[in-house]
């Protein structure tokens, strides 16, 4: 796997992928590099067909505090002494959010599924990088926020696209609107994560355990049933059962982990799946 980076780091063993955010000084929060950085690791995952389940966590004392404001405001300048007009500027700064925006889902994309193991703050762009993601964990010290509102600004880069998917819409409403911290309970409790534990290390071995799961499982069944689940969110019903019932018959009838299941059912034994 050919990746590197100074704020990212991929770890892969076996079947499972790590990918840390690697900024412990800052809290893990998300600067130009770190943002340009995720796509590129996303990609090198993809292209890993041994990789089955992916992790996402933090290093040091933070999950991610969000976005790194001093990086944002240090790279951007005062367009109007550069002579681009407020026309230009505008595209120059949809540009800039797009590619945040890419970014972030390019986690979404994945072909495989992704869990965040969460760790203290979950802050602003943390939220949104969580939020594109399939299944999330959390510590007990976890604090959650939509923070956007509270420095002036509206959440851009996913959490309003994705969230209403996860919790309910007055949830989405009164952490959206009030920018207020949540703690692990409160998140639990309304469904944004899964479960809670005691600390970095217990939240982390626990997805890990939970990729293990996910990759014991035949893994074209696994990201099949993952693109099912993402079509699936802007189709009808009878358009999703249409796409479901081709997919089953291109891939699912003719894969050989069907077959090995078949076999490993009648033998009594564990299957060993190959991804073929």
């Amino acid at each position: 796997m050919s990746f590197s980076s100074n704020v990212l780091s991929l770890e892969v063993n076996g079947q499972i992928a790590t990918l840390w955010l690697d900024r412990p000084e800052k809290r893990n929060a998300m600067s130009h590099e770190m943002v340009n950085d995720i796509p590129l690791a996303m990609a090198a995952i993809a292209a890993d067909t041994e990789i089955r389940a992916v992790v996402i966590a933090g290093r040091g004392k933070s999950f991610s505090v969000g976005i790194d404001l001093s990086s944002l405001m240090g790279t951007g300048g005062d367009d109007s002494k550069k002579g681009l007009s407020a026309a230009s500027a505008s595209l120059k700064q949809i540009a800039a959010t797009r590619a945040f925006q890419d970014s972030i889902s390019s986690v979404a994309k994945c072909p495989v599924p992704v869990i965040a193991a969460i760790h203290s703050h979950c802050i602003g762009a943390g939220m949104d990088l969580v939020t594109a993601c399939d299944i999330r964990l959390a510590t007990q010290d976890s604090i959650f926020s939509v923070r956007e509102t509270k420095i002036g600004i509206v959440a851009d880069v996913g959490t309003l696209q994705r969230l209403p998917a996860i919790v309910t819409a007055g949830q989405v409403a009164e952490l959206a609107y009030t920018g207020k911290d949540i703690d692990a309970q409160r998140a639990e409790k309304i469904g944004l994560v899964n479960d809670v534990y005691a600390d970095a290390d217990a939240v982390y071995a626990a997805a890990l355990e939970l990729a293990g799961e996910i990759a014991a499982n035949a893994p074209l069944a696994v990201r099949g049933t993952k693109f099912i689940l993402q079509q699936s969110e802007d189709m009808t019903t009878e358009q999703s059962l249409l796409l479901n019932g081709l997919w089953t018959m291109v891939t699912t009838l003719n894969s050989n982990d069907l077959k090995e299941a078949m076999h490993a059912f009648v033998e009594k034994r564990p299957s060993s799946f190959t991804g073929t």
